[in-house]
Protein backbone atom coordinates (compact mmCIF):
# COMPACT_ATOMS: atom_id res chain seq x y z
CA UNK A 1 0.00 0.00 0.00
CA UNK A 2 1.31 3.38 -0.78
CA UNK A 3 1.18 5.99 2.22
CA UNK A 4 2.35 9.27 0.17
CA UNK A 5 0.19 11.77 -1.42
CA UNK A 6 -0.23 12.10 -4.93
CA UNK A 7 -1.01 15.34 -7.08
CA UNK A 8 -1.82 15.92 -10.88
CA UNK A 9 0.29 18.47 -12.85
CA UNK A 10 -0.72 20.05 -16.10
CA UNK A 11 0.87 23.02 -17.84
CA UNK A 12 -0.35 25.05 -20.99
CA UNK A 13 0.82 27.78 -22.75
CA UNK A 14 -2.30 29.64 -24.30
CA UNK A 15 -2.14 32.14 -27.19
CA UNK A 16 -4.29 34.27 -25.31
CA UNK A 17 -4.01 37.61 -23.17
CA UNK A 18 -3.53 36.65 -18.69
CA UNK A 19 -6.87 38.58 -18.14
CA UNK A 20 -8.76 35.91 -20.99
CA UNK A 21 -7.34 33.11 -18.89
CA UNK A 22 -8.33 34.76 -15.37
CA UNK A 23 -11.71 35.57 -16.77
CA UNK A 24 -11.92 32.08 -18.01
CA UNK A 25 -10.99 30.43 -14.63
CA UNK A 26 -13.36 32.69 -12.29
CA UNK A 27 -15.82 33.73 -14.63
CA UNK A 28 -19.55 31.64 -14.59
CA UNK A 29 -20.75 31.88 -18.32
CA UNK A 30 -16.36 31.87 -19.27
CA UNK A 31 -16.43 28.40 -17.40
CA UNK A 32 -19.44 27.03 -19.39
CA UNK A 33 -17.73 27.73 -22.31
CA UNK A 34 -15.25 25.50 -22.00
CA UNK A 35 -15.60 23.16 -19.01
CA UNK A 36 -18.83 22.22 -17.49
CA UNK A 37 -22.26 22.35 -18.32
CA UNK A 38 -23.47 24.65 -15.76
CA UNK A 39 -21.66 27.12 -13.41
CA UNK A 40 -22.02 29.30 -10.90
CA UNK A 41 -19.18 31.70 -8.96
CA UNK A 42 -20.37 33.47 -5.66
CA UNK A 43 -20.26 33.93 -1.91
CA UNK A 44 -16.51 32.81 -2.46
CA UNK A 45 -17.47 29.48 -4.35
CA UNK A 46 -17.26 27.99 -7.72
CA UNK A 47 -20.38 25.37 -8.25
CA UNK A 48 -19.55 22.94 -11.58
CA UNK A 49 -21.91 20.58 -12.83
CA UNK A 50 -21.81 17.87 -15.13
CA UNK A 51 -24.68 16.41 -14.86
CA UNK A 52 -25.75 12.62 -13.60
CA UNK A 53 -24.31 13.83 -9.76
CA UNK A 54 -21.01 14.60 -11.37
CA UNK A 55 -20.22 17.74 -9.13
CA UNK A 56 -17.57 20.01 -7.54
CA UNK A 57 -18.37 22.31 -5.29
CA UNK A 58 -15.43 24.66 -4.40
CA UNK A 59 -14.52 27.05 -1.96
CA UNK A 60 -12.31 29.97 -3.27
CA UNK A 61 -9.31 29.63 -0.16
CA UNK A 62 -7.04 32.43 -2.11
CA UNK A 63 -6.67 34.43 -5.08
CA UNK A 64 -4.77 36.95 -6.77
CA UNK A 65 -6.33 38.24 -9.76
CA UNK A 66 -4.26 37.57 -13.05
CA UNK A 67 -1.72 35.90 -11.25
CA UNK A 68 -3.15 32.64 -8.88
CA UNK A 69 -6.15 30.71 -7.50
CA UNK A 70 -6.69 27.66 -4.90
CA UNK A 71 -10.12 25.81 -4.71
CA UNK A 72 -10.57 23.58 -2.16
CA UNK A 73 -13.05 21.18 -1.30
CA UNK A 74 -14.10 18.91 1.40
CA UNK A 75 -13.10 15.47 1.89
CA UNK A 76 -17.23 14.08 1.02
CA UNK A 77 -16.59 14.32 -2.57
CA UNK A 78 -14.51 11.17 -2.65
CA UNK A 79 -15.48 9.66 0.07
CA UNK A 80 -16.52 6.64 -2.25
CA UNK A 81 -13.14 5.87 -2.06
CA UNK A 82 -11.41 6.56 1.34
CA UNK A 83 -12.97 6.75 5.16
CA UNK A 84 -10.25 8.80 5.84
CA UNK A 85 -11.32 12.57 5.88
CA UNK A 86 -9.40 14.72 3.12
CA UNK A 87 -9.72 17.82 1.53
CA UNK A 88 -8.43 18.15 -2.06
CA UNK A 89 -7.37 21.75 -3.57
CA UNK A 90 -6.77 23.06 -7.11
CA UNK A 91 -4.31 25.35 -7.80
CA UNK A 92 -4.09 27.45 -10.94
CA UNK A 93 -0.88 29.84 -11.72
CA UNK A 94 -1.26 31.83 -14.15
CA UNK A 95 2.32 33.95 -15.99
CA UNK A 96 2.18 36.63 -18.68
CA UNK A 97 4.49 35.93 -21.54
CA UNK A 98 4.90 38.19 -24.27
CA UNK A 99 0.42 38.32 -25.13
CA UNK A 100 0.38 34.59 -24.24
CA UNK A 101 -0.15 32.75 -20.57
CA UNK A 102 1.19 30.06 -19.32
CA UNK A 103 -1.32 28.22 -17.32
CA UNK A 104 -0.14 25.69 -14.77
CA UNK A 105 -2.86 23.42 -12.62
CA UNK A 106 -1.63 21.75 -9.90
CA UNK A 107 -4.80 19.05 -8.23
CA UNK A 108 -3.07 17.92 -5.00
CA UNK A 109 -4.47 15.68 -1.93
CA UNK A 110 -5.37 12.31 -3.66
CA UNK A 111 -4.56 9.58 -1.47
CA UNK A 112 -1.78 6.98 -1.87
CA UNK A 113 -3.77 4.06 -1.21
CA UNK A 114 -4.48 1.64 -4.11
CA UNK A 115 -8.61 2.87 -3.73
CA UNK A 116 -7.37 6.32 -4.69
CA UNK A 117 -6.34 5.25 -8.42
CA UNK A 118 -9.19 4.81 -10.37
CA UNK A 119 -10.09 8.81 -9.28
CA UNK A 120 -6.70 10.08 -9.79
CA UNK A 121 -6.19 8.48 -13.17
CA UNK A 122 -9.48 10.04 -14.24
CA UNK A 123 -8.37 13.41 -12.71
CA UNK A 124 -4.99 13.43 -14.35
CA UNK A 125 -6.26 12.45 -18.09
CA UNK A 126 -9.08 14.93 -16.84
CA UNK A 127 -6.70 17.72 -16.84
CA UNK A 128 -4.84 16.64 -19.98
CA UNK A 129 -8.05 17.05 -22.18
CA UNK A 130 -9.51 20.26 -19.93
CA UNK A 131 -6.62 22.15 -19.83
CA UNK A 132 -6.49 21.60 -23.46
CA UNK A 133 -10.18 22.33 -24.29
CA UNK A 134 -9.46 25.39 -22.57
CA UNK A 135 -6.72 26.39 -25.05
CA UNK A 136 -9.06 25.36 -28.26
CA UNK A 137 -11.85 27.89 -26.74
CA UNK A 138 -9.50 30.71 -26.14
CA UNK A 139 -7.57 30.76 -29.04
CA UNK A 140 -10.47 29.44 -31.69
CA UNK A 141 -14.42 30.71 -29.93
CA UNK A 142 -13.24 33.24 -27.45
CA UNK A 143 -16.26 34.75 -26.24
CA UNK A 144 -18.46 32.40 -28.04
CA UNK A 145 -21.29 30.32 -26.09
CA UNK A 146 -20.89 26.71 -26.25
CA UNK A 147 -23.31 24.28 -27.47
CA UNK A 148 -22.38 20.45 -25.62
CA UNK A 149 -24.09 16.65 -27.22
CA UNK A 150 -23.35 14.69 -23.96
CA UNK A 151 -24.24 10.83 -24.43
CA UNK A 152 -23.10 8.39 -21.80
CA UNK A 153 -23.69 5.02 -20.87
CA UNK A 154 -22.93 2.71 -17.80
CA UNK A 155 -21.60 -0.70 -18.18
CA UNK A 156 -20.20 -3.91 -16.90
CA UNK A 157 -17.25 -4.72 -19.68
CA UNK A 158 -13.70 -5.47 -20.03
CA UNK A 159 -12.21 -1.79 -20.38
CA UNK A 160 -10.20 -2.90 -23.71
CA UNK A 161 -13.40 -4.81 -25.03
CA UNK A 162 -15.51 -1.53 -24.33
CA UNK A 163 -12.56 0.33 -26.40
CA UNK A 164 -12.54 -2.46 -29.78
CA UNK A 165 -16.39 -1.98 -29.92
CA UNK A 166 -16.73 2.04 -29.91
CA UNK A 167 -13.12 1.82 -32.61
CA UNK A 168 -14.41 -1.56 -34.66
CA UNK A 169 -14.17 0.68 -37.64
CA UNK A 170 -11.14 2.20 -37.16
CA UNK A 171 -9.06 5.16 -35.47
CA UNK A 172 -5.95 6.44 -38.00
CA UNK A 173 -3.60 8.80 -36.41
CA UNK A 174 -0.68 10.59 -39.15
CA UNK A 175 0.95 13.56 -37.28
CA UNK A 176 -0.95 15.85 -35.71
CA UNK A 177 -4.30 14.92 -37.59
CA UNK A 178 -6.78 11.71 -37.06
CA UNK A 179 -9.69 10.23 -38.56
CA UNK A 180 -11.97 8.68 -36.68
CA UNK A 181 -14.42 6.24 -38.17
CA UNK A 182 -17.82 6.61 -36.01
CA UNK A 183 -20.02 3.84 -35.18
CA UNK A 184 -22.67 6.68 -36.76
CA UNK A 185 -21.18 5.86 -40.26
CA UNK A 186 -19.73 8.88 -39.82
CA UNK A 187 -16.03 9.53 -40.32
CA UNK A 188 -14.61 12.64 -37.68
CA UNK A 189 -11.73 14.30 -38.37
CA UNK A 190 -9.33 16.94 -37.26
CA UNK A 191 -6.15 17.92 -35.01
CA UNK A 192 -5.70 15.24 -32.55
CA UNK A 193 -5.69 16.55 -29.43
CA UNK A 194 -5.20 13.61 -27.01
CA UNK A 195 -4.98 9.74 -27.60
CA UNK A 196 -5.26 7.55 -24.83
CA UNK A 197 -6.48 4.06 -25.51
CA UNK A 198 -8.28 2.35 -24.07
CA UNK A 199 -9.71 5.07 -22.40
CA UNK A 200 -9.39 8.55 -24.54
CA UNK A 201 -9.57 10.07 -28.06
CA UNK A 202 -9.79 14.10 -28.29
CA UNK A 203 -9.37 16.15 -31.19
CA UNK A 204 -10.94 18.95 -33.12
CA UNK A 205 -14.58 18.17 -35.24
CA UNK A 206 -13.26 20.20 -38.52
CA UNK A 207 -16.88 19.39 -39.73
CA UNK A 208 -18.84 20.59 -36.79
CA UNK A 209 -17.02 24.55 -37.34
CA UNK A 210 -14.12 23.52 -35.55
CA UNK A 211 -16.00 21.67 -32.33
CA UNK A 212 -13.81 19.87 -29.38
CA UNK A 213 -14.83 16.29 -29.40
CA UNK A 214 -13.67 13.42 -26.80
CA UNK A 215 -14.21 9.76 -26.09
CA UNK A 216 -13.98 8.72 -23.02
CA UNK A 217 -14.39 5.30 -20.88
CA UNK A 218 -13.85 5.95 -17.52
CA UNK A 219 -14.22 4.15 -13.88
CA UNK A 220 -15.02 6.23 -10.93
CA UNK A 221 -14.25 3.47 -8.42
CA UNK A 222 -12.54 0.41 -7.63
CA UNK A 223 -14.49 -2.55 -9.16
CA UNK A 224 -17.24 -0.36 -10.77
CA UNK A 225 -18.18 -0.31 -13.89
CA UNK A 226 -17.17 1.58 -17.47
CA UNK A 227 -18.76 5.12 -18.07
CA UNK A 228 -18.75 6.22 -21.37
CA UNK A 229 -18.60 9.37 -22.50
CA UNK A 230 -19.13 11.13 -26.10
CA UNK A 231 -18.51 14.54 -25.69
CA UNK A 232 -19.08 17.44 -28.57
CA UNK A 233 -18.52 20.95 -27.51
CA UNK A 234 -19.67 23.18 -30.45
CA UNK A 235 -19.53 26.71 -31.08
CA UNK A 236 -21.43 28.71 -33.53
CA UNK A 237 -23.77 25.86 -34.54
CA UNK A 238 -27.39 25.59 -33.81
CA UNK A 239 -28.28 24.13 -31.04
CA UNK A 240 -30.92 21.73 -32.47
CA UNK A 241 -28.28 20.25 -34.58
CA UNK A 242 -26.30 19.24 -32.11
CA UNK A 243 -28.44 18.06 -30.06
CA UNK A 244 -29.95 15.69 -32.69
CA UNK A 245 -26.83 14.47 -33.01
CA UNK A 246 -26.60 13.73 -28.95
CA UNK A 247 -29.63 11.59 -29.66
CA UNK A 248 -27.65 9.84 -32.31
CA UNK A 249 -25.53 8.77 -29.97
CA UNK A 250 -27.05 7.67 -27.09
CA UNK A 251 -29.42 5.50 -29.61
CA UNK A 252 -26.35 3.92 -30.71
CA UNK A 253 -24.19 3.62 -27.08
CA UNK A 254 -27.90 1.62 -26.68
CA UNK A 255 -27.83 -0.48 -29.42
CA UNK A 256 -23.93 -1.55 -28.91
CA UNK A 257 -23.81 -1.86 -25.18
Amino acid sequence: MKNTDRSVHATREINAPVEAVWKALTDAQELERWFPLKASVNNGRIDLSWGGGVDWQMEIEEQQQNKYLRLGYNQDHHRMVSDVPRRLAVEFFLEAKDGKTLLRIVHAGFGGESGWDEIYDGVRRGWDTESLSLQHYLEHHAGKDRVVALAQINIKLPLQQVWNTLTKEGVSVKGDRYVYATPLGEVYEGQLVYLNPPQDLCGTLESLNNAMFRLTAERFMPDAGITIWVWIGAYGVPEAEVKALEQRWEQKLNELF
